[in-house]
């Protein structure tokens, strides 16, 4: 592991900020920004690989901070200035570490090799989200429900995006996940599988209640963008369309908040099978 010092706006501070905030570079380099404990913590548990890391100059590391980098050996540890971690830092209190990981490009496979160990494996889909905070949510809740990976379709948001790695609380370095172009490539992944899942998309004008669909095989759940909802693509593709039945004045919920409750009856049903 090779030591630097960066005590100036150098090209190597600014790759930092540029990999946090413009997506683009961050594709074309292959890398993105973290910070803070659970981030570090689950990119390490789950064996993602740390370019670099990068420290506080002249404060000493606590036993956590040492352990970490002893872990993840990223292939350059930086010392860098205070003012300067801080201005790359989101939070009041500058976390001990910040990092560049290098993409992973295997959650299709993590995907399959997850479902191969299920009777009734379990997918989330999410067409076209537009917000990255959104999209954390979705991680975050398909992981605590169990499912087997997560397929985002379309033209979404970033899952590298600070605000999605946020949301997520971590949950994004373990869940399995793939971006796919269209609703006719994730049709076709699930479809070719050893076990095809029931295709399950949601509307707020589908005859169905989520309760009255059997969810205790294979399935696979679509969750539709924000403000439009499932695509045409996506309605003529589903093997059947349910609804969340609400009561209040709004017409629908959040789409973060949507897929918990969708989430979360599928894990109701398989358990009371049980």
């Amino acid at each position: 592991m090779k030591t630097e010092k960066i005590f100036s706006r150098s090209d190597k501070f600014q790759r930092f900020e540029t990999l946090k905030r413009n997506r683009e570079k961050r594709s074309k380099a292959g890398l993105f920004f973290i910070e803070g404990v659970q981030m570090v913590e689950q990119a390490i548990r789950h064996n993602w690989h740390f370019a670099c890391m990068a420290v506080m100059e002249g404060k000493r590391l606590s036993g956590w901070a040492e352990d970490m980098i002893g872990k993840a050996r990223p292939d350059v540890l930086y010392y860098m200035a205070p003012e300067l971690m801080q201005e790359l830092s989101d939070r009041e209190d500058t976390c001990e570490i910040i990092a560049l990981v290098e993409m992973r490009r295997d959650g299709v496979q993590r995907m399959l090799s997850s479902a191969a160990q299920q009777e009734a494996p379990f997918f989330a889909l999410f067409d076209r989200p537009q917000s990255p905070g959104n999209l954390g949510t979705f991680l975050r809740s398909a992981d605590a429900f169990g499912a087997q990976g997560a397929i985002i379709t379309g033209h979404a948001a970033d899952v590298y995006d600070t605000q999605c790695l946020r949301g997520s609380v971590g949950t994004a370095f373990a869940i399995p996940f793939a971006h796919m172009a269209s609703a006719e490539e994730a049709v076709d992944f699930l479809k070719n599988m050893e076990n095809p899942p029931l295709i399950v998309g949601t509307s707020a004008k589908a005859d169905k209640d989520i309760s009255q669909i059997d969810l205790t095989g294979p399935v696979a759940l679509v969750i539709g963008n924000e403000t439009f909802g499932m695509s045409k693509s996506w309605k003529e593709k589903c093997d059947v369309l349910v609804k969340i039945p609400i009561f209040g004045a709004a017409s629908s919920l959040n789409a973060g908040c949507a897929a918990t409750v969708c989430f979360y009856e599928i894990s109701r049903q398989r358990l009371a099978k049980k």
